[in-house]
């Protein structure tokens, strides 16, 4: 049974008639009802709720990066919420049941800053990452944004991830990523403005065996 507060407009919480009542985000909202289902979802449900899945439990990890690596979100939605979207409807290949992600197409970040053209990543010393790049400051890119890195290894379904790597202007960051010694990972790259209000389009950098 709902709780109706305030008259025909204002908030309420529960189930009143047709509606339910809720707060999301500081919010006051209404939706339908659901109707019960029963039986078995059709092949198409099983493979949507299959691949929402997937891309959750991929992302989950990187949730504080995504909230700070979205600039442009529709209203009440958070990077993370806006993430997932974005890779649920790019970044999965196969045919329910055998799902996986399309590393090439994950997109960590979207936003107008211009990323770096020109990047690589190397493994050269034991445990570490090298990201290099070439400075592309001008007139809408500073020196001064800041690179953010991440690692993906599917071996051990880990991400390790670094805000704030580097400058735009200093041209490489070593990570470590002694946790993935001896296997492959994949590697992403994007760039924030050192006021955090403006970010770049990551960059799938491409998948490197960490020595």
């Amino acid at each position: 049974m709902g709780t109706h507060i305030g008259g025909i407009l204002g908030r309420f919480s529960g189930k009143v008639g047709a509606v339910v009542g809720s707060r999301w985000k500081g919010v006051w909202v209404m939706r339908g009802r659901s109707d019960v289902r029963k039986g078995k979802p059709n092949a198409a449900l099983q493979q949507q709720q299959a691949k929402f899945a997937l891309i959750v439990k991929f992302l989950q990890p990187l949730s504080l990066l995504l909230n700070d690596t979205h600039d442009t979100l529709p209203a009440e939605m958070t990077g993370f919420n806006n993430a997932v979207s974005e890779n649920l409807r790019n970044a999965i290949t196969g045919v329910y049941p055998a799902l996986a992600i399309d590393y090439s197409k994950v997109i960590l970040s979207k936003g107008a800053l211009q990323n770096v053209g020109a990047v690589t990543v190397t493994s050269t010393v034991a445990g570490k990452l090298t990201f290099t790049w070439t400075d592309n400051s001008n007139g809408k890119t500073l020196p001064t944004d800041s690179a953010f890195v991440a690692v993906y290894c599917a071996d051990l379904n880990r991400w390790i991830y670094f805000e704030q790597a580097a400058p735009r202007n200093a041209g490489n960051y070593s990570l470590d990523v002694t946790a993935f010694s001896g296997k492959a990972v994949q590697t992403y790259i994007g760039f924030v403005s050192a006021d955090g209000q403006t970010v770049s389009s990551s960059l799938f950098v491409g998948q490197v065996n960490v020595l």
